[in-house]
């Protein structure tokens, strides 16, 4: 009979891995956190877009819906304004927690004695945002009613 305590197992090419095996997976797996850590950043830059373009929507519907119900003779209803700044009392900047600084401005034309063409434009002013979140509603406002200050 053969005694089988003593002897070493035979080595095989195959028993473990190699420094370059090694090497090799931790270089795929770096590219590979690379990738994430890069979609974790392009996500989170388009979720804070995404919040001051919802918040500029929410202020642009507020500003056009205050300057709906104000009476006619009312003097931010007179035609002045613009959208590319922030010109007298066409303009308001409101800071909301968690999403940051958005810019509200109006424009006011005249159209004729009784009807008036309402531009509003709001926008985040974030580092990220600007243009990008620019939400922007137009309305025409007619005054039928002499009472209210009609001409």
């Amino acid at each position: 009979m053969r005694d089988t305590r003593n002897r070493r197992p035979a080595r095989r090419g195959e028993a473990g891995f190699t420094l370059v095996e090694a090497l090799t997976a931790i270089v795929i797996l770096s590219f590979g956190l690379m990738a994430v850590t890069n979609l974790m950043v392009v996500a989170a830059s388009s979720n804070s877009v995404a919040n001051q373009s919802t918040a500029a929507a929410d202020m642009a519907a507020r500003a056009l819906e205050s300057l709906k119900v104000r009476p006619w003779n009312d003097a931010l209803l007179a035609p002045g304004g613009g959208l590319g700044s922030c010109v007298n009392n066409y303009c308001e900047v409101t800071d909301i927690p968690g999403v940051g600084r958005v810019e509200t401005r109006w424009q006011i034309e005249s159209v004729d004695a009784q009807t008036r063409f309402i531009r509003v434009r709001a926008e985040g002013r974030g580092v990220l945002s600007g243009p990008r979140s620019r939400a922007e509603f137009t309305t025409f406002r007619s005054c039928t009613t002499p009472q209210n200050g009609c001409p």
